[in-house]
């Protein structure tokens, strides 16, 4: 083959090489530009008029017999439903809070049970009978984060939910002591628990949690207002020297 065809055929291998970059780079900005225009024609919507709101109902089947199962089981506690883990895990804050919201923050956990002063000290986690591979790694993540935090974490199968007895069993073997006595103000600080004293036939109960921790801040769930800072690239958990709105 002479120089002149070999030169011949690099050209154009080189030409196509160019042509195939340069569509590729002008779809990826197509799309981008295309994106980018959906979004500010979303922003313009109206809340309301876009996405016609209707109310539905807030537990499945299974979730509603475990519910039920649960307040029979351990009447002295507090049981919630469908609670987002950014609703009652603190985190650090030297990394970007929307970042861990984005893990786990946003996943909730199907039933919450809660002492009398709403403590969270354990969650139910329910298994759907035909568990996806995807549902099952969100369950572990949850559950792997819910452990991390010192909350007891129970796993039952939708299909095969116990009855109130063996679940009063079981939890009593795990939890233990649970604070029976709902918070009662007094006259020091309208925070402030009284102690709780023990009941029979009650689960065994602790010292109560002191609304002041060691360390300073209250144990009160994280405001609501952080979802107001999704955008954000740090937001705060509790500002030190935050200093209330003058009167």
């Amino acid at each position: 083959m002479s120089l002149e065809i070999l030169l011949l055929v690099g050209v154009v291998v080189l030409g196509a090489a160019v042509a195939f970059l340069w569509q590729r780079n002008r779809a990826r900005l197509q799309a981008d530009e295309t994106a980018a225009s959906a979004k500010r024609g979303n922003a313009e919507l109206d809340t309301v008029s876009a996405w016609p709101p209707e109310a539905t109902r807030l537990l499945t089947g299974g979730e509603r017999t475990a519910h039920e199962i649960l307040v029979k089981a351990v009447p002295e506690c507090m049981i919630f439903a469908q609670v987002p883990l950014a609703r009652f895990l603190k985190v650090p804050r030297r990394y970007s809070y929307t970042e861990w919201l984005t893990r786990v923050g946003h996943l909730s956990a199907d039933l919450v049970i809660t002492d009398r002063a709403t403590q969270v000290i354990g969650v139910v986690l329910l298994q759907a009978a035909r568990e996806s591979e995807r549902g099952e790694r969100r369950r572990s993540r949850m559950a792997r984060v819910l452990k991390a935090a010192g909350v007891k974490v129970f796993v039952w199968r939708e299909v095969a939910i116990p009855t109130a007895a063996v679940a009063r069993d079981q939890l009593i073997q795990r939890l233990g002591e649970v604070n029976t006595a709902a918070p009662e103000p007094d006259a020091a600080s309208p925070h402030s628990l009284r102690p709780a004293t023990m009941g029979n036939g009650k689960l065994p109960v602790p010292e109560v949690v002191a609304e002041i921790d060691d360390d300073g801040p209250r144990r009160e769930p994280p405001p609501s207002t952080w979802f107001d800072d999704l955008d954000s690239g740090r937001v705060p958990l509790d500002p030190a020297g935050r200093k209330p709105p003058a009167q």
